[in-house]
């Protein structure tokens, strides 16, 4: 009797949930919302699509761990009950590595020992699960968009009533609920839980007391005309240097851009679930960041769409080293398309062995933790501005400690990178 109104009711929702025909395949999209719990009043049956009493799993689930098992009955990749085709974002992308720490995707597909996103279970533990109901409370989901603040987006309403780490008196808190999106990131990945090796505190990297941060709990520190006239050349997003930006700027699904990325489509307010990508990171577009250049290899954009996202990318093809309004560095074209053929750093194209680098340059090698530089390798790479901070293939002058760089305002650095040593080589 249980499981034939259980079938009768995911039946009735899906016919209210049906509400736009995607193509099998395509991402999750936005559109008209019908709350997925209609008419839980005092008499219905529409709880059985998902819930039982005698015969429950975890959560009085109809089904086992992982919850998704549940939640693709409809959100599937046919599109037979919800218009977001949460189960087609997870397929064919490759699979996780976590020896090496490369994810494509939150294996909400895999079982965990998840119970309840009420119940702490992250705190100084590494027993890391994103379930479906990690990340959304299927009972309090709504069509509310995440807005822009100066302390970051605040929470969309595909995450209400969901749970977090927030920053408070100089560390971190279990928060429930959540105000912005970021604090359901740091969850699992920020200093509040257990850290794996492979794995660094984000919370430490976008703290807005660093020297330098990309501007997620705050705006950013670099507020030059140049960066004014860098954003203001993005193919995707178009921010100011005064606004905050979204986690799920850089780590989305890749499918939602797709081919070329077309200005504001989708909208940086979108659903930009980072469910899973093709791109390593779980990025929305592709990021060359560790395999350095072989020697002839010449610049190609497609190595840095994740930058030019947000960035022009005028600058990084004028290898003339002139002055241009839109960059702080004029060298950063000659770098990434003037210097092929040009390094001595033997054959080796991986960004962490020391001396490596044969011709031209990724941009990972001076920017190479790019959330923020608080958790840079070298030694006083710490406190760079502009984001920074070089890779451990770049190395130091004689004694140094590490590879140093003046600041804006000298504007030179003392390395060896590829081979070559800059003494105090200005620009």
């Amino acid at each position: 009797m249980a499981g034939t109104i259980a079938v009768a009711a995911v039946v009735a929702l899906a016919g209210l949930w049906a509400l736009s025909a995607l193509a099998p395949g395509t991402a999750s999209a936005d559109g008209p919302f019908t709350s997925p719990h209609p008419g839980t009043g005092a008499v219905t049956d529409s709880c059985a699509a998902c819930h039982r009493l005698h015969t429950a799993q975890n959560n009085l689930l109809i089904s086992a761990s992982p919850q998704s098992t549940l939640c693709f009955t409809c959100h599937d990749s046919a599109g037979s009950g919800s218009n977001y085709r949460v189960e087609a974002d997870f397929q064919g992308i490759p699979a996780n590595d976590p020896a090496l720490g490369i994810y494509y995707s939150h294996p909400a597909t895999t079982a965990s020992s998840h119970t309840s996103a009420r119940v702490d279970e992250f705190s100084q533990q590494t027993n890391r699960h994103s379930e479906c109901g990690d990340c959304h409370d299927p009972h309090k989901v709504n069509p509310a968009a995440p807005t822009q603040t100066s302390s970051g987006w605040t929470v969309s309403g595909a995450l209400a009533n969901i749970t977090g780490v927030a920053r408070q008196g100089g560390g971190l808190v279990w928060n429930d609920p959540i105000a912005y999106e970021y604090q359901l990131c740091y969850k699992c990945h920020s200093g509040y839980t257990g850290l794996l090796s492979v794995k660094l505190d984000q919370a430490a990297e976008f703290d807005p007391g660093n020297a330098s941060y990309h501007p997620v709990e705050a705006s950013g520190q670099n507020t030059t005309t140049a960066m004014t006239n860098s954003l203001a050349g993005g193919t995707l997003w178009r921010f100011t240097t005064s606004e905050t930006i979204r986690c799920t700027n850089c780590h989305g699904n890749s499918l939602l851009v797709g081919g070329p990325p077309t200005l504001n489509t989708p909208a940086n307010s979108a659903r930009l679930a980072p469910h899973a990508s093709v791109n390593p990171g779980i990025l929305i577009a592709n990021y060359r960041d560790r395999q350095l250049k072989t020697s002839t290899e010449a610049y190609d954009t497609n190595d840095f769409t994740l930058c030019y996202l947000c960035h022009k990318e005028a600058p990084f093809q004028d290898t003339s080293g002139d002055s241009r309004d839109d960059t702080n560095y004029p060298l950063h074209g000659f770098h990434l398309g003037g210097i092929a053929d040009e390094g001595g750093g033997g054959a080796s194209t991986d960004i962490y062995r020391p001396g490596a680098g044969q011709g031209n340059a990724i941009c990972a090698e001076c920017h190479y933790r790019i959330h923020g530089t608080a958790l840079a390798d070298w030694p006083g790479n710490q406190n760079y501005q502009r984001g920074v901070n070089f890779a451990p293939n770049v190395g130091p002058v004689g004694g140094q400690l590490g590879p140093l760089w003046s600041g804006p305002a000298n504007k030179s650095c003392t390395l060896v990178c590829h081979g070559t040593t800059h003494d105090a080589k200005g620009y």
